[in-house]
């Protein structure tokens, strides 16, 4: 099997996943990126055009308190997709593709661009995943429900866990005060790697909701908006 392959593209984003990964936090998960096609994720962030594109909704988008470090994998994909490395899948290779394997969406840019019927036959193969999405309350109820049967709704302040949760929707929530009634992220308290925990898995899982302290190196930026 290739490195990585096309799953979607439309004239504004190209999704991606890469199916080995060195991330110790997350273990040997396939990694699904959703990238713009018309800027490298570097100048999207220097920008702010991330913020209005595939990381809408947000608050740590335009380098305000994201961990991902853009310039490390997100930049290599995206040159690699420049380079034409990466084949296209079609719909009904999907699942063969994802058989038995564990699924990161989104490890860089929402999964909610991805459309449902790409997103259904993966889940549906893999032996689990984890999404996480922040337009949600950009989004119709129904159209955010539909996307949260597969993914958390991630959430920063008081204001936007309250109106997930009153929305229906399962909460990761990131902010340096643990919410009562959530628990902390097992990745955190325990150690335990996403692809054995994989309680990020959205409405699949009637489990209690998520917390998580900001992490990363714009770890200060995080806390700022999350107490906004």
């Amino acid at each position: 099997m290739s490195k990585g392959n096309i799953i979607h593209e439309n004239e504004r984003f190209v999704t991606i996943v890469t199916w080995k990964t060195s991330n110790i936090k997350t273990g040997q998960m396939s990694q699904i990126w959703i990238l713009n096609k018309n800027i490298n994720p570097v100048e999207s962030v220097k920008t702010g055009f991330d913020a209005v594109s595939n990381c809408s909704g947000c608050p740590f988008a335009n380098g305000m308190g994201c961990y991902v470090n853009v310039g490390q994998a997100p930049l290599a994909v995206f040159k690699a997709w420049q380079r034409g490395v990466y084949e296209r899948l079609g719909i009904s290779e999907l699942s063969e593709a994802f058989k038995g394997k564990y699924v990161r969406f989104g490890a860089y840019g929402n999964p909610s661009l991805i459309p449902l019927e790409i997103i259904k036959p993966i889940a549906k193969a893999s032996k689990g995943w984890t999404g996480y999405f922040h337009n949600w309350h950009l989004m119709s109820k129904e159209r955010a429900l539909a996307y949260g049967q597969f993914f958390m709704a991630s959430t920063e302040t008081e204001e936007s866990r309250i109106k997930a949760l009153a929305m229906g929707l399962r909460v990761f929530h990131v902010s340096p005060d643990q919410p009562k009634d959530f628990i902390e992220c097992p990745s955190d308290s325990r150690g335990i790697q996403c692809k054995d925990c994989r309680l990020c898995d959205g409405l699949n899982k009637r489990a209690k909701n998520i917390w998580i302290n900001p992490h990363g190196s714009k770890k200060s930026k995080a806390i700022a908006q999350a107490i906004a």
